[in-house]
């Protein structure tokens, strides 16, 4: 599959932070602007990859047919089902599911690279996160529209129950379940508080839905952020209960701490790393040659340009 643009930030927020876990799960802030028109222009863009036959008019109707008119905390995941089953016309991601968790935007910025196009298959690989990836939406029955000024954050609700929350919850649920053979997890070895816990997605809905024989093995890329003193191993804290879940399950649990191509391509969007042992011996000597290759391609460039004007 096609890795397309992805919407990303300049900064590593979530190897910093751990305020937000999920792709698309909004703050206090109100419904995207442009709301509806967003969801077409992505819906036509997914599908002009010639991916999916789907009717995007039809597709929206089912989605909000999950939220409008409803209690704002009272949406259930299974009220997006018939958007999902609409929406998603593969049968089975095999050996090339990616999950994640508190690496976002990272994880896409890895996924999407040249190097790496066409290995993974993430969430926002199939149409409905394409569609949803990085929105907030809710609605007003007040209004009888969506609410442009405030949405529910999911602590607001019990359960979680938001419009947003529900929806990724769901969809990261039906992703686990068309996940299948070898799976992969990138996962931020730099939070204080473990990796594998209960406030993200792939340990509440992702690890829960993975079931043996359908898979056979998950292999973990655990990341560090050099700047963060706290590093959580492959075999302690809350990776240790990770694999104690996995092989409950029957599952092969293998993990990496900061694979080469991982470390190189941080040194390369992270000036602020560069400067540290993270980013030395190897990893270094591999980014000055793509900054050496970069200068030389620009300069080729620029002789040619100037020869063909002559």
């Amino acid at each position: 599959m096609k890795q397309r643009r992805r919407l990303r930030s300049s900064l590593f927020v979530a190897l910093i932070s751990v305020a937000c876990t999920v792709v698309g799960v909004g703050s206090q802030s109100g419904t995207t602007p442009d709301f509806k028109n967003e969801f077409f222009r992505r819906c036509n863009t997914f599908q002009g990859d010639g991916q999916s036959g789907r009717n995007c008019s039809d597709l929206w109707d089912l989605f909000t047919k999950a939220f409008v008119n409803r209690t704002t905390c009272e949406i259930d995941r299974s009220d997006y089902s018939d958007f999902l089953n609409a929406s998603i016309s593969t049968p089975t991601v095999a050996n090339k599911a990616m999950f994640w968790t508190k690496v976002y935007p990272f994880v896409y910025s890895f996924t999407g690279s040249r190097s790496q196009s066409g290995k993974y298959v993430t969430v926002v690989d199939l149409l409905p996160g394409y569609i949803m990836n990085s929105l907030s939406w809710c609605w007003s029955q007040e209004s009888n529209d969506f609410n442009y000024t405030s949405c529910p954050s999911s602590r607001d609700c019990p359960g979680g129950k938001t419009a947003s929350n529900s929806f990724w919850n769901a969809t990261s649920k039906n992703f686990a379940t068309l996940a299948s053979g070898v799976v992969f997890a990138m996962i931020n070895g730099s939070v204080s508080s473990g990796a594998f816990t209960n406030n993200s997605q792939f340990f509440t809905v992702e690890v829960p839905a993975m079931e043996y024989p359908w898979i056979t093995e998950m292999r973990v890329v655990l990341v560090h952020n050099p700047l963060i003193s706290f590093r959580e191993s492959c075999s302690n804290f809350t990776l240790k209960t990770l694999s104690e879940t996995l092989a409950a399950k029957r599952i092969n649990y293998t993990c990496e701490e900061d694979p080469s191509e991982i470390r190189q391509l941080q040194c390369q969007l992270y000036p602020e790393y560069q400067a540290t042992e993270y980013c030395s011996t190897s990893d270094q000597r591999s980014l000055n040659r793509y900054k050496l290759s970069t200068l030389i391609n620009a300069a080729i460039a620029v002789s040619l340009k100037t020869a063909f004007s002559i």
